[in-house]
């Protein structure tokens, strides 16, 4: 048993549970037995000795002790004609702070937890409340995306000229636009759908299907998001991805500046030249050499 946190759990006990003069001057006194008992679970302490040393009566040792086991500190047995049996029952402070915790901690967190869940609750539930309201709102005033819708309507008529033209603006149409506006989409959004479609050859037509897109398909929520991702782009790139291909090897070479106009008029004149001469060298092959002086064979005169 340790001796400090004994009495520190004894008065941890007694914050919450207040005691009485001669109740604590009992305790301490059983406790200081209990040391000189080397902490003897059960050790004897008679009425003279606690006496003594709390200054209380026999009338005084019985009533606290009393009320010192009622409160759970101290556990005792009387004898007959020997001394009462006391234990120090309290084990540490450690237990005991954990009940003032859960008491304090029971009655001042019950009260602001429930304030704070009261007041979340009251929050959310005002929070859906507004939601449905603007909701309610928004499907009773269909005029809310007027503006937007009408200038909507001019970008589709502006930017695709490609495209079939919507006989008129239907309530579903209208509705299918007021959705998209209400899902977080911008009237430049709309601006740039259609700029998209309109570079785009596939949507278009230019397709195996020879397909088309029109302003209702345009306008749906998968459609438009995946116009505005890119994804009907026109394909340039494996183009430019050919054409890298085909350089190969020689892509590494730096490129050479030729004249080959030049260069192929140069070839031409090499070329007659060298008929020339060998024209010329043939109507000579018989003949001697003037200046080797060399003679002819017979029957071989010019």
């Amino acid at each position: 048993m340790n001796y400090i946190a004994q009495i520190n759990a004894f008065w941890d006990s007694a914050t919450t549970n207040p005691l009485s003069t001669g109740q604590v001057s009992l305790y301490f006194a059983l406790l200081h037995v209990c040391n000189r008992s080397n902490w003897t679970e059960w050790f004897a302490a008679p009425n003279q000795v606690l006496s003594v040393l709390t200054g209380l009566s026999r009338s005084g040792i019985l009533k606290a002790r009393n009320e010192l086991k009622q409160r759970g500190l101290i556990d005792f047995q009387e004898k007959a004609t020997k001394a009462t049996r006391y234990k120090i029952t309290i084990a540490n402070s450690t237990q005991v702070s954990m009940q003032i915790g859960v008491q304090i901690g029971t009655q001042d967190g019950v009260q602001v937890g429930t304030q704070i869940s009261d007041t979340l609750y009251k929050h959310k539930q005002k929070q859906k409340q507004n939601i449905k309201n603007t909701a309610t709102a928004v499907q009773e005033m269909p005029e809310l995306f007027e503006e937007q819708i009408a200038a909507i309507r001019e970008f589709y008529d502006s930017v695709c000229g490609s495209y079939p033209r919507p006989v008129k603006l239907s309530e579903a149409r209208k509705e299918e636009i007021r959705a998209r506006l209400r899902d977080g989409y911008t009237v430049e959004d709309f601006r740039k759908l259609f700029e998209l479609a309109e570079a785009s050859d596939f949507l278009k037509g230019n397709n195996d299907r020879s397909w088309s897109a029109t302003f209702d398909w345009l306008i749906a929520d998968a459609n438009m998001a995946k116009v505005l991702a890119g994804n009907y782009a026109n394909r340039t790139v494996s183009v430019n991805k050919a054409q890298k291909k085909s350089a190969g090897r020689f892509a590494n070479f730096t490129e050479r500046q030729y004249d080959y106009d030049s260069m192929i008029f140069q070839e031409r004149v090499e070329k007659a030249k060298e008929q020339e001469d060998g024209r010329t060298g043939e109507n000579r092959g018989g003949g001697r050499d003037q200046d080797s002086g060399e003679k002819t064979l017979p029957g071989c005169e010019p």
